[in-house]
């Protein structure tokens, strides 16, 4: 199943630049990846650094999901006690103002 075409009909309205289907149907000159690429040899050769970028196995893919996985659930631990430990320090002391103003 292939995908079909960029056209868009220009009936919708003024877009601007004389509303010429040429103005948005065609594709850009520039391949922004290369310009990425491009972008970044010159930023590592500007600022001396040579990175060494190295596919991660899958096992090292693993640990690193892992690890994350393993801090998401501290932090969720953290929240829900201290979550836990408002509620209750809010509710004794509106039972305390409350039992202050019923007396």
């Amino acid at each position: 199943m292939s995908r079909s075409n960029r056209r868009h009909n220009t009936g919708f309205g003024y877009i601007g630049s004389g509303n010429h289907a040429s103005v948005f149907n065609r594709k850009p000159k520039a391949v922004f990846s290369h310009l990425k690429t491009q972008l970044n040899t010159e930023s590592q050769k500007q600022f001396k650094t040579d990175f060494k970028t190295t596919s991660l196995s899958d096992l090292e893919k693993q640990k690193i999901k892992n690890k994350i996985r393993k801090q998401a659930k501290q932090n969720t631990k953290i929240v829900v006690v201290l979550t836990v430990f408002f509620l209750i320090l809010i509710s004794l002391l509106a039972i305390k103002i409350l039992e202050g103003l019923l007396s």
